[in-house]
């Protein structure tokens, strides 16, 4: 209705105007264009058949109101007809975006626009009319608004373009039965190398000659497609051929769309493969449901048991008319985890079958393992409507395992682990040490006067008596340690997590004390004492084997002490606790007293050869030790809390020298400085280093700051925050020792990182070890990847300096360019080559550290 209405107007007669309006009303709630009609007050007065089938708002929820908007917009704005009753047509453009037109025709409007639609769901494109009613007098009286659905036209081309790229299935254009168009899906479930080697063939020709009913693909195609032509939406089950010629069984949906005026057909399909072979397995079950040798029970959807089998009612001691109704939780043992369940649904809703271990409760009470297969069963639609379970008692198998497992890994006599379980346990608990660097014992023990006793009161006595000892040991140890017998009268206990060889002295002692007390064996009263030998990790051994070398070498050495005692494997652990103390002690003035000096190792461009910066290594000269290396002091440093006041100074020493060297003319060198855990952590890390570069006029890329791997992981989170803060003030950051920590990637590639260092442990024998070539290969092209520099690190030789440079390094430090020397050494050898750092390659000394 693009125009005015006008209504008759007689003198004196007002009711004709209503009788008018009336007709106008009756004649709008006839049509079938979806219209309604407001009064002048914005009260709906007519909302026709058609207007509530396209909005599916009743007429009766509106009529009276002012609420049609909730009609077409989720929050309450102006209908067209609302912005011609106010007089506001000039607002048009606020409520219709500029995509859409809106022209006067008239005293009418037209418009264009998208719609919410909520009560139905989804957004309609319409073209919106709205045409006054006046009076005689040319009074606004009412608005009428007609409404037509233009979505097809104006989004089928976008719609099914989006369709056809975000449908997980195989989704095709039929026309004229041909495939014209299908999406990626479709060519990866038919296995062709692209779609233009099946286009423009007939659904017949991606199919096997005969569908399984007998009819030939070719018809049955045929009428299928007639069919969805007839009724708009036909869906069936079709024999597809792949590529490689292997059949699969899908679902297909057809459904007639209209494209850019053209009648075509939409395709779906769906693989159910899966769900076919589940339901001819469901029917061999319903086969031998009654006669199967398995318990075997069905539920309906709700998953209410409606049937067991014979099997079933042998097995637990229910009968159907216990279980019929109830779910089948009653039979649970509440020994199932949780998880087991939560997977069992969610493989079930995915796939429709899951099969598994589970624990359940005979109704007398006795809990056993069943072996449980289930599979849900759908209609022909698709619906879910049973599951059916078959269950096989496994407990003679679990106990049969239980037991095999056990003689496996321990000790039949004393139950304690055996050799193999206390090898791959003393291996694991070693990973754990060295990732959580901690101390690790390792304790061998020999009763002594064992073969006495055994050879005099027999070797059942002496069973019993290693049993008892065995209990003992295991009294004096905490449950994370590790007890095993080796065989005869030989022990093994592995010490976990220890802060220092004291821990494992207090525990040997505590060994000796419990084993020497007298043992009560059949009446008699039996004395033996053990002789224990120590091993600690890291410092008698790397491995299991070493370790339980040396200690045993320990524990003949206590045998020679006299027996019933321990002895650690070097006796210069004691020297050694001596020194720390004493070093502890001095490190204290250090610092105050000057001690402290800087060494510097230069790392050269594999590529030309230049000296392009340097490594700062701190030096302890002490006054009566002499020159102490950083190994056997920064540990001390670390855990007395001194390193953060030492790490301060090593930053400041570091970015004075190299103000220094600029001073002296001396070329471009970058300055790299190791930061400790504790400085890491440290809140005024970024400060600190800001305030070193400004005292020293340091620029961006002139300092570069080095963290290990494992003091990066130890806090991702933080120590991601303070890398990317020190890399927005200028600071070049590197990765120190890589490969030999956590070597996290998925948090490598978080942190604000410009250099990896390859570690010499890989280095060393990379032109003997492939391993060691193999990962130094793999972690520079990892770094080429990541867009970073790498240092290798240790390079003492020229064949490890070819290899390097073959494969991409960036820098080489090491040896072959130069030992670790005071500033002033440097300073010399470059003045002499003109100011001008130059590689300064040199014979190393053989494996020199």
């Amino acid at each position: 209705m693009a125009g005015a209405v006008p209504l008759r107007k007689r003198d004196g007669d007002r009711s004709s105007i209503g009788h008018d309006l009336a007709f106008t009303t009756e004649l709008v709630r006839q049509l079938v264009v979806p219209t309604f009609v407001l009064d002048a007050q914005h009260r709906v007065i007519v909302w026709n058949t058609a207007c509530e089938n396209l909005t599916g708002m009743p007429a009766q929820d509106v009529l009276g109101s002012r609420h049609h908007w909730r009609a077409f917009y989720g929050v309450e704005r102006p209908c067209l007809a609302d912005l011609m009753i106010d007089d506001r047509l000039d607002e048009l453009g606020n409520f219709y975006p500029i995509h859409h037109r809106a022209d006067d025709i008239g005293n009418g409007v037209h418009t264009e626009n998208w719609c919410v639609m909520p009560l139905r769901g989804t957004q309609l494109y319409l073209e919106i009319d709205a045409g006054p009613i006046r009076d005689g007098d040319g009074n606004l009286i009412a608005v009428v608004e007609t409404l037509r659905d233009m979505t097809q036209r104006e989004s089928m081309e976008s719609r099914l373009r989006t369709m056809f790229e975000s449908s997980p299935d195989p989704v095709w254009i039929i026309e004229e039965g041909r495939f014209v168009e299908c999406n990626d899906a479709a060519v990866t479930m038919l296995g062709y190398a692209s779609k233009r080697d099946f286009l423009d063939t007939h659904p017949s020709q991606l199919s096997p000659p005969v569908q399984p009913d007998g009819e030939d693909s070719f018809s049955k195609a045929e009428r299928m497609l007639a069919l969805a032509r007839e009724k708009g939406l036909h869906r069936f089950e079709w024999i597809h051929t792949r590529a490689d010629g292997t059949d699969f069984t899908a679902e297909v949906t057809l459904s007639v769309i209209d494209l850019a005026g053209r009648q075509a057909i939409y395709c779906a399909w769906r693989d159910i493969s899966d769900r076919k072979h589940a339901e001819e397995a469901l029917r061999l079950y319903a086969k031998v449901f009654e006669n199967s040798g398995e318990a075997i029970m069905i539920t309906d959807r709700h998953n209410r048991i409606v049937a067991v089998n014979a099997a079933l009612v042998r097995d637990t001691g229910y009968t159907l008319a216990d279980l019929q109704g109830r779910d089948p939780r009653v039979l649970a043992s509440h020994k199932t985890p949780r998880e087991t369940y939560q997977t069992m649904w969610t493989t079930l809703k995915e796939t429709g079958y899951w099969q598994g271990e589970l624990w359940d409760q005979r109704k007398d009470g006795v809990t056993y393992p069943k072996w449980a297969a289930i599979s849900a069963i759908h209609d022909e639609q698709g619906e879910l409507t049973n599951y059916i379970a078959s269950f096989t008692d496994i407990s003679e198998r679990k106990a049969a395992e239980a037991r095999i497992d056990h003689l496996a890994h321990h000790d039949a006599l004393t139950g304690l682990f055996n050799r193999y379980n206390l090898e791959s346990r003393l291996a694991q608990s070693l990973l754990a040490a060295r990732r959580e660097n901690r101390l690790l014992a390792v304790m061998f023990i020999d009763l002594d006067r064992f073969k006495v006793i055994n050879d005099t009161l027999g070797h059942h006595v002496g069973d019993l008596l290693l049993v008892e000892v065995a209990r003992r040991l295991s009294e004096c140890v905490r449950e994370s340690d590790i007890v095993a017998r080796l065989g005869g009268d030989e022990f093994v206990v592995a010490l976990t997590s220890l802060a220092c060889d004291m821990d494992a002295a207090l525990i040997a002692a505590k060994i000796i004390a419990g084993l020497g007390r007298p043992y009560a064996i059949e009446g008699k009263i039996l004395h033996s004492t053990p002789s224990i030998g120590i091993s600690m990790f890291p410092f008698n051994g790397e491995d299991a084997d070493a370790l339980m070398k040396n200690a045993d070498a320990a524990m003949y050495h206590a045998k020679e002490k006299g027996r019933n005692n321990f002895q650690f494997f070097s006796p210069a652990m004691t020297a050694a606790a001596r020194e720390r103390m004493e070093l502890e002690r001095d490190l204290r003035g250090a610092l105050d007293n000057g001690q402290y000096e800087l060494h510097y190792q230069p790392q050269v461009c594999a590529r030309n050869g230049q000296v392009c910066g340097v490594e700062a290594l701190i030096r302890w000269r002490h006054p009566e030790r002499g020159l102490i290396p950083p190994l056997k002091f920064i540990p001390i440093a670390e855990e007395t809390g001194a390193i953060e006041a030492i790490g301060a100074w090593v930053l400041q020493e570091a970015c004075r020298q190299r103000a220094r060297w600029r001073a002296e003319g001396i070329g471009d060198l970058r300055v790299a400085v190791n930061l400790s855990a504790q400085q890491l952590r440290s809140p005024s890390l970024v400060a600190q280093v800001r305030e070193a570069m400004a005292a020293h006029g340091i620029g961006p890329g002139e300092l570069e700051l080095e963290v290990t791997e494992s003091t990066a992981m130890d806090d991702p989170e933080r120590a991601i925050g303070q890398l990317k803060a020190l890399r927005d003030i200028g600071v070049e950051l590197a990765i120190d020792d890589f490969g030999t920590g956590y070597s996290s990637l998925a948090y490598l590639k978080m942190l604000p990182i410009h250099t990896l260092k390859l570690d010499r442990a890989f280095v060393r024998d990379i032109e003997t070890d492939e391993n060691d070539a193999a990962i130094s290969a793999a972690t520079l092209a990892l770094a080429r990847n990541l867009g970073l520099k790498v240092v290798a690190e240790g390079v003492e030789n020229e064949a490890q300096r070819e290899f390097l440079s073959r494969h991409g390094c960036d820098l080489l430090q090491g040896y072959l360019f130069g030992r670790p020397e005071p500033a002033a050494v440097w300073s010399a050898r470059w003045r002499a080559d003109g100011g001008r750092p130059e590689s300064c390659a040199t014979t190393p000394p053989p494996r020199a550290r």
